[in-house]
């Protein structure tokens, strides 16, 4: 908005005649905050006919060099945005990652067999939420072999949940087949006599097998994939 030429001369003038808008307000029969807001805040938007002599005769000109021709527009007050509020960082806990010797067993996770090699900071609230875990429970294994391709490469990380270690039909567990500790998707075999478990590639090239259920020590469920990039 461009600035208002008459309240620009009447800034002028007192200015020169060394009277304050307070001064100015009171002289012509206004309180004292009168020009002020009429100067700076465009209320009223213009003087009276009454005002405009009296301001006159004190500024020494004449009324109509103070008296505005049209109504000038209002003067808008743009509010500036309160900036928002700083996002907490996330919670994050730390999930230790696992080197597992090749030829551990049914105790696969144990110190005996396994050593803390990294530690991931994973949001807690992810865990707990997404995971529906507990962060405590929670171990992070390296991929080995390509027995699971496409799902997951050598080299991907698994989250696995060691609480759950109850196989659900068709979900991933990490458990030692009593050979080796593996990834697999877990069924029940239809198999005759003793509980059995199916174990299952993604890869084609490696054909399902069972093992005795009681031999199967489940390790735990695979809840999500981290992929190499």
């Amino acid at each position: 908005m461009q600035p208002d030429p008459i309240r620009l001369k009447i800034k002028d003038l007192l200015w020169q005649r060394g009277l304050s808008m307070r001064e100015a307000s009171l002289a012509i029969g206004r309180n004292h905050s009168y020009l002020y807001r009429f100067v700076e805040r465009s209320k009223p938007r213009a003087l009276t006919a009454r005002d405009t002599v009296k301001l006159a005769e004190l500024l020494g000109c004449e009324a109509r060099e103070l008296r505005h021709t049209s109504v000038p527009p209002r003067k808008r007050w743009t509010r500036k945005p309160r900036p928002a509020p700083p996002v907490p960082a996330p919670a994050a806990v730390s999930v230790p990652e696992m080197e597992v010797e090749a030829a551990a067993g049914p105790g696969a996770l144990n110190e005996e067999y396994a050593d803390e090699r990294a530690r991931w900071q994973l949001p807690e609230a992810m865990i707990r939420h997404e995971g529906n875990a507990d962060p405590a429970a929670l171990r992070i294994l390296r991929v080995r072999g390509n027995s699971m391709e496409p799902e997951m490469r050598e080299g991907d990380r698994i989250v696995v949940d060691t609480a759950r270690r109850m196989p659900a039909m068709g979900e991933l567990f990490v458990l030692w087949d009593g050979d080796g500790l593996v990834v697999k998707r877990v069924e029940k075999a239809r198999d005759p006599g003793p509980l059995r478990l199916r174990l299952v590639s993604a890869n084609p090239d490696y054909p399902p097998y069972t093992c005795l259920a009681e031999e199967a020590n489940i390790v735990g469920k695979v809840i999500w994939t981290v992929k190499r990039a």
